[in-house]
C-alpha cells in the first residue's frame, strides 16, 4: 500500500496554511474546527485507488525480477557447492568470483529498488504527490467555503475525539470527485 506519511505531512502543512490564512470569520474566541479521515479519502477517491494499483503493479514487477535474480543466484551457489570438491583451485576461485559478482549485482538491484532513495520511494512520491495536492486543494476549498479555521486529520491519531458533525471527509471526497 502506498505510504501515507506524505499525506499526513501534507495535511499538517494544510492545517498550518489554513490557520495562517483563514480569517477568523466566527471570531478569534470561537474558531470553527473540522476534520477529515485521510485513510477514508485514500480508500474511496478513485484517483488514489488508481495510483495505488499502478504502484502495486510496479512493485510486483520489481519483486518478480528480484525473485528471478535470486533464483539464478541460488542455482549458481548450489552448483558451486556441489562441484567445489571436483574443481581445481583456479576454476573454483573463478566460479567463486562469478558467484560474488552476481551476489553483488543482486544486492545492488535490491538497494536500487527498496533502498531509501530507491525506485519504490521515488514511484510512491511520483504517484502520491498529485493525489496529496488534490486532497489539500479540496480540503482548502471546503474549509474556505464553509468557514473553517482548522481542519485536522483524524486518520493518523491527531484527533482524540471529534463529533461526527465536524467530519468534512465526505465533502472533501465530493470535491475531489467533482474535479
Amino acid at each position: 500500500m502506498i505510504q501515507r506519511k506524505g499525506l499526513v505531512a501534507g495535511l499538517l502543512i494544510l492545517w498550518a496554511a489554513i490557520l495562517g490564512s483563514a480569517p477568523g470569520a466566527r471570531g478569534a474566541d470561537t474558531p470553527k474546527i473540522g476534520y477529515i479521515r485521510s485513510a477514508t479519502l485514500l480508500d474511496q477517491y478513485q484517483g488514489a485507488r488508481t495510483a495505488t494499483e499502478t504502484f502495486n503493479r510496479d512493485v510486483d514487477a520489481w519483486n518478480q525480477e528480484a525473485q528471478k535474480r535470486k533464483g539464478e543466484l541460488d542455482v549458481l551457489g548450489k552448483e558451486l557447492e556441489a562441484q567445489s570438491p571436483m574443481l581445481s583451485d583456479a576454476v573454483r576461485s573463478q566460479k567463486d568470483l562469478e558467484y560474488q559478482r552476481k551476489l553483488s549485482e543482486y544486492d545492488q538491484y535490491v538497494q536500487s529498488i527498496w533502498g531509501p532513495q530507491g525506485l519504490v520511494a521515488q514511484r510512491n512520491e511520483e504517484l502520491m504527490k498529485p493525489i496529496v495536492d488534490k486532497i489539500q486543494a479540496a480540503a482548502r476549498k471546503v474549509a474556505a467555503d464553509d468557514g473553517y479555521d482548522f481542519v485536522l486529520d483524524a486518520s493518523e491519531g491527531n484527533v482524540i475525539y471529534a463529533d461526527k458533525s465536524y467530519d468534512l471527509t465526505d465533502k472533501v471526497l465530493q470535491e475531489l470527485q467533482s474535479q
